[in-house]
């Protein structure tokens, strides 16, 4: 893997940042850049758990992974809309914990180190896009979970610069504070109680280019030397436990704050990013997705048919996710019909329509999930597929071979555009040779009211501009397509 900047995406999000971050990078906007994405679940990821797990053992992990994640996300958006009153005891009574946020992996090139070879160090760090942080565990700390790999020598590096300001403030500092050397100072504190804190830095980040095959670009960014953490013990170093390397150093933050990496991108003028996510058998071998910034991220030429939605503007809280307009949902061609304004983002804890690459499943508030099966019975019912109901972790089966039928698409009519999702692997999963289920799944909480997972991104070609604040789609065959 050598030197390159491996990232998978969980919810990518991006928003526009402060002139302090303006001068960050000096990117030439007409150039792409490429990250490779891996999956926890591949034979390349350090968390990769083998061949043991069965297709019903890897469908309940799914499942599990992505009602985590939204037990995670909804804590995420009740702590933003409390952050200036008072704490809502709904926090306190959500079941949670840090690991739900993270599916995917980076391994990124940091540093310059004369006389090595790369003259990068390469760190796997988790990727949480619920989080606006960057960091990793330096020299110097006292680790609180288990790493096999060297703390990061943040002194041997010719191109770690602490951030001084001056004065210290809000503006120009995580935290607002700075440490006794002027140095700014960041504490990064999530949901389920850990807590890392030490000092900002511009570090050089190394990472793949359009200008050809195995070329390199390299990127001055903040990030966070991790000095003291605490809590992480659920979460991170838990390999040496089952006879594995622990090699997680820190956690790569893709929330849509200024200080996150993907912002950090954008004011660079890389501000539009895409992937096309190939589907997976049931053993993940390698994936060929990538991340793709600035001239890179386009839905090709202007015969393909393309989608285009505007993402949702909101006000000054909840700015980690991205948001859509979500009007009705239909099930082959027949809509469900729900009342205008149904999913809309209502106020700053309820409603809405997320688009979250980092679930694996979609998942639809219970009433509203309930009218959609009724169309998918009534379309098998006209088949004579008996309807099962729940079958273990998921929610609507039916009794039928699954390579027999002909499935209904799910369409997602949003502003402007549908959303057709054609792909019968994307919409219905098979149990086993003479059961399969809907691919979507219930939930209570209306946090958001809709979420659009991964599996149902499949074979798309999806792209955020978030200059002009919208996401275009098309179909594609991801497997195939020459940029991926």
């Amino acid at each position: 893997m050598g030197g390159t900047f491996f990232i998978f995406l969980a919810t990518i999000t991006i928003t526009h940042v402060s002139l302090l971050l303006n001068s960050v990078i000096a990117l030439n906007p007409n150039k792409g850049f490429s990250l490779r994405m891996i999956h926890i679940d591949s034979k390349e990821s350090p968390l990769y758990l083998g061949d043991h797990l069965t297709w019903d053992e890897r469908l309940q992990r799914l499942v599990e992974q992505t009602r985590a994640r939204a037990r995670y996300i909804e804590s995420q958006i009740l702590l933003e809309s409390n952050a200036t009153h008072s704490m809502n005891p709904d926090i306190a009574r959500l079941r949670t914990v840090y690991e739900a946020a993270m599916f995917y992996i980076a391994e990124v090139g940091l540093g310059n180190f004369p006389g090595s070879e790369p003259l990068y160090m390469n760190y796997y760090l988790m990727i949480d896009s619920g989080s606006v942080f960057t960091w990793l565990q330096c020299q110097g700390a006292a680790p609180t979970f288990t790493q096999d790999m060297p703390l990061y020598p943040w002194n041997l590096s010719t191109t770690f610069r602490p951030v001084t300001p001056v004065p210290c403030n809000k503006a120009l500092c995580p935290s607002g504070r700075c440490n006794d050397f002027g140095q700014c100072t960041y504490v990064a504190g999530y949901v389920s109680g850990p807590i890392s804190s030490g000092i900002v830095a511009k570090e050089r980040f190394t990472l793949g280019s359009s200008t050809g095959a195995g070329a390199l670009e390299t990127m001055d960014l903040y990030v966070g030397c991790g000095l003291h953490q605490e809590n992480f013990g659920v979460a991170l170093g838990n390999n040496h436990k089952t006879r594995r390397r622990d090699l997680i150093a820190g956690i790569l933050g893709l929330g849509r704050g200024p200080w996150s990496f993907l912002s950090q991108m954008s004011s660079a003028g890389q501000g539009r990013f895409s992937y096309c996510f190939e589907p997976s058998n049931r053993k993940i071998k390698a994936s060929n997705t990538y991340l793709r910034f600035g001239a890179d991220a386009t839905t090709g030429t202007a015969a393909r048919r393309v989608g285009e939605t505007p993402l949702v503007e909101r006000g000054k809280s909840r700015k980690t996710f991205y948001y859509l307009n979500l009007e009705d949902v239909s099930v082959g061609d027949k809509p469900v019909g729900f009342p205008r304004g149904t999913f809309e983002l209502r106020n700053e804890a309820e409603g809405g329509t997320m688009i979250d690459s980092g679930a694996p499943l979609s998942l639809m508030y219970r009433p509203y999930f309930n009218k959609v099966v009724d169309l998918v019975r009534a379309h098998f019912e006209n088949l004579k597929v008996e309807y099962i109901g729940r079958i273990g972790v998921a929610d609507a089966c039916f009794h039928g071979e699954f390579d027999s039928y002909n499935y209904p698409p799910i369409t997602l009519h949003f502003q402007n555009a549908n959303y057709v999702i054609s792909d019968h692997r994307a919409n219905f999963i098979r149990i086993n040779a003479n059961y399969f289920c809907f691919a979507y799944f219930a939930r209570e909480s209306k946090r958001p009211a809709f979420k659009l997972g991964a599996l149902q991104q499949i074979n798309k070609r999806i792209v955020y501009d978030t200059m002009d604040e919208r996401l275009s789609f098309r179909d594609e065959d991801c497997r195939l397509d020459p940029s991926n």
